[in-house]
């Protein structure tokens, strides 16, 4: 449990400014500071540090936090761990400082799950040095795995009497139960239980903080079974949550400002006898949101070098669009018609063949530009059309200049369209706006979203002004408790919630540093989207004073706008299976309803 005291104590000592600009470059400016924001590609100082709240805040990509939180998401530790570091920055002293607890606390189930998965790690990592074993280390040697690799992946070896395994397990203490449950136990005929990786190479996976929770289990000889066995999913291991190398990759990338995502084991290892440390494989070619949200949590450069070929080509667009999306930076490495793993460009080339390799990077935009100019049939007009279409909205909100012409002029030579004709289609629309490629529905649903999305906009606005006068004055948390209890937005309850439970322990508007800090503390998975919007909200300066009526106005557009959303949400289903002509009669009728309350609400007819 966090000692509020104690963390808000660490706040209050730290000189936010000073801490900071131990990271990073800090700029005086005003009152405030200003830097170059490390947590997304900035180019112009877009981080304000307040001292007088306490608090920094990137008004480009959102991350805030007080300085505690800036130090966690710096290097990547956890909460505690990054309030010892500040404390120890500060000069401050505390007995409770020993106390504080780095570790998550553990699921007993999963407890016993991770003593006997740990104990199988180490008799594998024991039975590639055993006489059976040089088979195993044949292999490794003859991939040119070095005992030193060995050691750092915690690569073993399953021997081919999978009951014996079983056996050791049950001798360490580990219930036939236990070992079924990290998934390396089956029945065979005579109804003894073995283990399942058998007479493989063992390849330990782990979570983000190096626990090992799985195997990957590869064939030595080609017998016709597969090459690779994983493990199934378990209480401890999950494949979509997974990234191999990630605990390793964690303690360099801070420093080396990328991570390179690869397609396989042996390429990681590949990449780190090359010297680059930052590297993580997939678990298959599907990238999952729980793996981009890993990936975004290295706060740096992700640098996608899947197989050369069209399978591999194909994943990694997808993988574009899905980290463009996440707002991740992302860059690819250029293969330039080469079909060779990184692992097969080590073992024939060497070293320096790998860096040169990896070190050739292009944009997303070059990468799907190339993308469409090789499998797509340029030379049909409708094809050139929709990849034209696919690009402008990107091209669109880029400012005007030399970035914005080189993507032009090479759209055009890809399309074969004139500069000028893709200038004129930029220009129909002012960015943000999508083109007619992006609409999935007809422009009667467009039309209906247009009018649901100024609904919410001005719904979230009241939400929001709410949120500031709770965050400055305790008779609006009063009038919060009293008449409200909840919003629309999911984000803004929650950060409600919070202010009422820090205010009704100091019986005050909560500090925000302080608010912050506990969010931060609960380990609250969306802590980074509370205390960045709690950072943006705290220096809002368009609100009126506060004052009972405007806590009612806003109240009252909350429901007003709440029914409205109902209502488009009720006409949408209702256009759902509709032919285009029966969508028309119903948007007239609407329009004909929305025209005729409105002329009554204004004393018309």
């Amino acid at each position: 449990m966090i000692d509020n005291d104690l963390i808000k104590e660490i706040i209050d000592r730290a000189d936010i400014v000073q801490v900071i600009s131990s990271y990073i470059n800090v700029i005086k400016k005003g009152k405030s500071y200003v830097a170059i924001c490390p947590f997304h590609d900035d180019s112009n100082p877009s981080l304000h540090i307040s001292p007088e709240k306490r608090i920094f805040k990137c008004f480009v990509c959102g991350t805030g936090g007080n300085v505690i939180q800036f130090v966690q998401k710096y290097e990547n530790i956890p909460f505690m761990e990054a309030a010892r570091k500040v404390a120890q920055m500060s000069n401050f002293s505390d007995p409770r400082l020993d106390r504080l607890n780095f570790k998550k606390t553990v699921d007993p189930k999963k407890d016993a799950l991770y003593s006997c998965i740990d104990d199988l790690a180490k008799y594998y990592q024991s039975a590639l040095n055993s006489e059976e074993g040089q088979e195993a280390m044949k292999y490794l040697s003859s991939r040119n795995i070095s005992s030193e690799d060995i050691r750092k992946y915690r690569i073993g070896y399953a021997p081919k009497n999978g009951k014996a395994t079983i056996a050791f397990l049950n001798a360490k203490g580990h219930s036939l139960k236990s070992i079924e449950d990290i998934g390396i136990a089956f029945a065979k005929a005579d109804n003894a239980t073995s283990d399942t990786n058998a007479g493989r190479v063992i390849f330990p996976l782990s979570s983000p903080d190096g626990q090992i929770i799985g195997f990957s289990a590869r064939r030595i000889v080609d017998d016709g079974s597969s090459k690779y066995v994983n493990s199934p999913e378990t209480l401890i291991f999950n494949k979509s949550k997974t990234l191999y190398n990630y605990h390793n990759a964690r303690e360099s990338a801070p420093h080396d400002k990328y991570v390179y995502v690869l397609e396989g084991f042996m390429d990681v290892i590949a990449l780190g006898k090359a010297g680059i440390s930052s590297s993580v494989a997939l678990m298959g070619t599907a990238l999952t949101k729980e793996q981009i949200e890993l990936l975004r949590r290295f706060n740096c450069e992700i640098r996608l070098c899947l197989d050369g070929d069209e399978a591999g080509q194909r994943a990694m667009m997808k993988m574009v669009g899905l980290l463009n999306k996440a707002g991740i930076r992302v860059r690819i490495v250029d293969y330039g018609g080469d079909l060779r793993d990184p692992d097969d460009i080590l073992q024939e080339e060497g070293k320096e063949a790998l860096v040169n390799k990896m070190s050739k990077l292009i944009d997303t935009f070059d990468f799907q530009v190339s993308y469409y100019e090789n499998t797509k049939k340029l030379s049909d007009p409708q094809e050139r059309n929709k990849v034209m279409n696919y690009f402008i909205p990107f091209i669109r909100n880029i400012k005007p200049g030399i970035d914005r012409d080189n993507y032009i002029v090479r759209l055009s030579k890809a399309t074969g369209y004139e500069v000028e004709a893709i200038r004129h289609q930029i220009n129909l629309a002012p960015a943000g706006k999508k083109t007619s490629e992006e609409y999935d529905n007809d422009d009667v649903v467009s039309f209906e979203w247009n009018d649901y999305a100024k609904t919410t906009t001005r719904l979230v606005g009241a939400e929001r002004a709410i949120i500031y006068y709770m965050l400055n004055n305790y008779d609006a948390i009063s009038y919060y408790e009293k008449n409200i209890a909840n919003m629309y937005d999911k984000v803004y309850e929650e950060i409600a919630s919070y202010i009422q439970e820090v205010a009704s322990n100091v019986k005050a508007v909560p500090d925000v540093a302080t608010l912050m800090a506990t969010i931060a503390g609960d380990e609250n998975a969306n802590s980074d989207e509370l205390c960045g919007k709690i950072a943006a909200i705290i220096d809002d300066n368009f609100h009126p004073p506060y004052s009972k009526s405007t806590m009612d106005e806003a109240f009252a557009v909350m429901n007003e706008e709440k029914d409205r959303i109902y209502q488009a949400n009720r006409f949408k289903e209702e256009l759902e299976g509709k032919t285009q002509d029966e969508k028309a009669k119903l948007l007239t009728e609407r329009s004909k309803n929305v025209w005729n309350k409105l002329k009554r609400k204004k004393g018309g007819i």
